[in-house]
């Protein structure tokens, strides 16, 4: 009875440290250098992924901080804006990765294709400033952006992608969460109320091996980690010890 019950507590203990990273990406949770502060922020359904953001209406500009779990230390994030579709082909993306030199960057590209990922300077918007930071296997993008005036909403495309290779991102999976990254964001939301940041129509899970599944306009908006599931958990684990 009782390696069973050392077993069970050890299973707890696993599972919490296994589940820690999660709640550490949650979006209210998390905080910034210098500080930083957002208007708003979004836990994004797919990828593990959260967006910060605040636009000002009166110059157009959009200050974003995205952030994501990096699949390998030579992996690399992206975030972006579609013009037409909430879809990858047509994306005006920033993409964030550490080079070679180990120091860490955000490049511009319009994402013509799945199979090549090509540096543009040619956008929807203007890149006021940006910069990358990595610690603790998870990345994050942060800029200003000047976007096309009168906009109440843009569709953004987020992404994450397995290495970089010769200063190139390298293609990412075609698994179902990356299909269904992307989504459309509300600009009108500047009050900083985190469950209305986005529009989330329900849609269907994009088909496995399906690479033009991102061209069907589907949209993805906030997902929060359930706090009362952590709270069962930290419960079963202090009842462990206590049969202990």
């Amino acid at each position: 009875m009782a390696s069973l019950l050392h077993f069970l507590f050890f299973f707890f203990i696993s599972f919490l440290l296994n589940f820690s990273p999660v709640i550490s990406l949650k979006c209210s949770s998390q905080i910034f250098s210098n500080n930083t502060h957002f208007a708003n922020c979004t836990d994004l359904t797919f990828l593990k992924s959260s967006l910060h953001w605040t636009y000002n209406s009166k110059n157009s500009t959009l200050s974003i901080a995205f952030i994501a779990p990096l699949p390998s230390n030579n992996g690399w994030i992206a975030w972006g804006i579609n013009p037409t579709t909430p879809s990858m082909i047509g994306t005006h993306s920033l993409i964030a990765f550490k080079e070679s030199n180990g120091s860490i960057v955000v490049k511009t590209y319009n994402l013509t294709s799945y199979k090549t990922i090509v540096e543009s300077n040619k956008l929807l918007f203007t890149v006021l400033d940006s910069k990358a930071e990595s610690s603790n296997g998870v990345m994050k993008i942060l800029a200003t952006l000047v976007l096309p005036a009168n906009l109440t909403s843009v569709n953004h495309v987020w992404q994450i992608g397995p290495v970089v290779k010769d200063g190139i991102p390298v293609v990412h999976k075609f698994d179902a969460d990356n299909l269904n990254s992307k989504g459309i964001l509300d600009l009108a939301t500047s009050s900083g109320d985190r469950k209305k940041n986005a529009i989330a129509p329900t849609h269907a899970p994009a088909p496995a091996n399906n690479i033009g599944g991102q061209n069907r306009k589907e949209t993805s908006g906030s997902s929060k980690i359930c706090e009362s599931d952590f709270s069962f958990y930290v419960f079963l684990l202090f009842l462990g010890v206590w049969l202990l």
